[in-house]
């Protein structure tokens, strides 16, 4: 939450190999904490987003990925994900998948091969949010904001998220945000990468994504259930 961003900055900001707004002052107390932080850009809308800025992305992304990790334990997260995926809040997967995913069967039947597709992604120190509002542009490179969510994760996470938050908008992910991010890495495989990166966003979508739904328009719903039956053809073809 805020005390973690708030640790973020004082600890990590610094150091971390990507641009992020620079802590001017902050205030730590009993009824809870307030970060000021320096202007750093605007966001924009992902469909705004040009293949030079999907590729700026990718690229700094690879380079916070490939960051020694602090140690401190603080920097464990919680994965909701796993949580979600090894106990899934059946009523409302079953509610809002069942009519649009006719292979929901199938796909909760082999939640155990999307989670060792998720264990395949490698480990490293994450955003946890990354989304295209949590991105600021204005000179220079993109400045990573809002930092609650920081810590150890998979590197799928960060990838993912990006498609999982632009899809109700129509945004498709260019290819050029992985190409970036594998010129960046140079140490990950890009086909074993992006069978996690569909394990990821298919279960993102799957088991977390219903309650968000009434938060979205119909024509958002309508292109998230779409794309969710392209990442299950693509899972459900892989062979086993």
């Amino acid at each position: 939450g805020a005390r973690r961003e708030l640790r973020f900055y004082r600890e990590l900001g610094g150091v971390v190999p990507v641009r992020v707004p620079r802590l001017l002052d902050a205030w730590d107390g009993a009824e809870g904490v307030a970060v000021l932080l320096a202007a750093a850009g605007e966001p924009r809308d992902p469909a705004a987003w040009g293949v030079a800025t999907w590729a700026a992305v990718g690229g700094g992304l690879a380079a916070l990925h490939a960051m020694p990790p602090p140690v401190a334990e603080e920097w464990s997260r919680e994965d909701s994900l796993l949580a979600a995926l090894a106990a899934p809040d059946a009523p409302a997967v079953a509610g809002f998948w069942a009519e649009a995913l006719p292979c929901l069967p199938e796909l909760l039947s082999r939640r155990a091969e999307l989670r060792e597709l998720l264990a395949s992604s490698p480990s490293a120190f994450v955003h946890g949010d990354c989304h295209a509002h949590n991105i600021l542009h204005g000179t220079g490179a993109p400045v990573f904001c809002d930092w609650q969510a920081a810590g150890l994760g998979r590197v799928a996470t960060d990838l993912a998220f990006l498609s999982v938050r632009a899809t109700p908008a129509g945004v498709a992910v260019p290819r050029a945000l992985l190409d970036a991010y594998l010129a960046g890495d140079g140490t990950c495989d890009r086909p074993a990468l992006e069978r996690a990166l569909v394990a990821e966003e298919l279960a993102v979508f799957l088991v977390l994504w219903p309650p968000f739904a009434a938060f979205n328009s119909a024509t958002g719903v309508d292109r998230v259930r779409r794309r969710v039956r392209r990442l299950a053809e693509r899972f459900l073809g892989e062979p086993r």
